[in-house]
């Protein structure tokens, strides 16, 4: 930012203290932000073991040559 005084440059960009401040949402939003996450990986574990179940009870069923 050639030719631009830092006060106006500071002014123009949030803070870092701004942008990583995780706290801005609250901690109910964060909450059920978790519990979402939390409910598609336990589907998400689900799927994968069907998914292996069933690999396994196809690799049983194939005849070994």
């Amino acid at each position: 930012m050639r030719g631009v005084p830092r006060a106006e440059v500071s002014v123009s960009r949030p803070s870092p203290a701004d942008r990583f401040n995780i706290d801005r949402e609250g901690p109910a939003k964060r909450a059920w932000k978790l519990k979402a996450l939390e409910q598609r990986f336990q589907k998400l574990n689900e799927y994968c073991d069907e998914t292996v179940a069933e690999i396994r009870a196809s690799l049983e069923r194939t005849p070994s040559r």
